[in-house]
């Protein structure tokens, strides 16, 4: 039982069993380094007065001396020393750790599956993870292309944390963010009669041979609407179901094809030629995530360049 003595003594002559919070562990280690307040209180951002209180209270507690002064500052005792010598590889350790969280919080330890459709996989994706990738450097890339059908499954196994689509999807898991529009356009071979127009009207497509895309598709759901709404019919001659598909066909003169712009920022053929068509509709372009998986603050990167590419 502690005496009289012992009670009445200032809170801060009391030893407390030898221990020092983090913080003053974190001061004696700056002063240490610094071999001065004056340094020490730059490095911490702290006042040189709170420091020298903050070194007077850890004395307190150990008992010992840790300074000495002379003319060229602070000079550490031996038992300074040597409680340097414990917790310099500490600090050392736990500036690590927080340089470490600052990269997690920064993405660039950070592994990033995307998918995308074929369409948005040509250039659009592509020149996007290119920037994410010098918005985050370190970070670790992975890049699907997907059919359709899987884009669901894709998400809701986990496989990817995003896919980039001109398609839409109804599932109640599934997260949507359209992120801009691309104009639907048409893809000439050369040789065609249609070649040398510089606007393309849906009544010049009357009976033109067609490239067409599988029904129900995202693709050709657009291409049916543009030609029923002028009561066009096309021949088709070929059907694909995806864009480099049908752009190869196309180039090969079997027929025109109707593709959002987006596809042709890819390569599309020697023989072809692009045309944009008269009161054209458009695709709106997406972003889609699984609402219930956790997400990186990449994915919010990603929307965001691919919205001021498509602004």
């Amino acid at each position: 039982m502690p005496s009289r003595d012992d009670d009445d003594r200032p809170e801060a002559a009391k030893p407390v069993d030898g221990l020092l919070s983090l913080r003053q562990i974190e001061v004696f280690h700056a002063v240490m380094q610094a071999r001065s307040i004056t340094g020490a209180s730059k490095v911490l951002n702290v006042s040189q007065p709170a420091l020298s209180r903050t070194i007077r209270r850890i004395e307190d507690i150990l008992g010992i001396a840790l300074f000495l002064r002379d003319r060229n500052g602070l000079v550490p005792t031996s038992e300074a020393l040597e409680i340097h010598a414990e917790i310099d590889p500490l600090m050392r350790q736990l500036t690590g750790v927080g340089n470490q969280i600052g990269r997690i919080a920064r993405g660039e330890t950070a592994i990033f599956r995307t998918g995308s459709t074929a369409s948005v996989a040509r250039a659009l994706v592509p020149q996007a993870l290119r920037d994410l990738s010098v918005e985050v450097p370190g970070i670790e890339l992975f890049f699907d292309v997907l059919p359709v059908d899987q884009i669901e499954d894709y998400l809701i196994a986990g496989r990817g944390e995003a896919v980039v689509t001109i398609a839409t999807s109804e599932h109640p898991l599934i997260a949507t963010e359209v992120v801009g529009n691309a104009d639907l356009v048409a893809c000439i071979p050369k040789s065609h009669r249609l070649a040398v127009e510089t606007v393309i009207k849906a009544s010049d497509l009357q009976g033109a041979d067609f490239v067409a895309f599988a029904a129900g598709g995202a693709h050709q759901k657009v291409v049916d609407s543009f030609l029923n709404r002028a009561g066009i019919k096309v021949n088709a001659k070929a059907v694909a179901r995806f864009s480099d598909t049908a752009l190869a066909l196309a180039n090969e003169q079997m027929g025109i094809v109707l593709v959002d712009y987006l596809t042709t920022l890819g390569p599309v053929g020697s023989n072809l030629v692009i045309r944009p068509l008269d009161n054209a509709p458009h695709f709106q372009i997406s972003v889609l995530w699984n609402r219930r998986r956790p997400h990186s603050a990449n994915l919010r990167k990603l929307i965001e360049i691919l919205s001021r590419k498509l602004s």
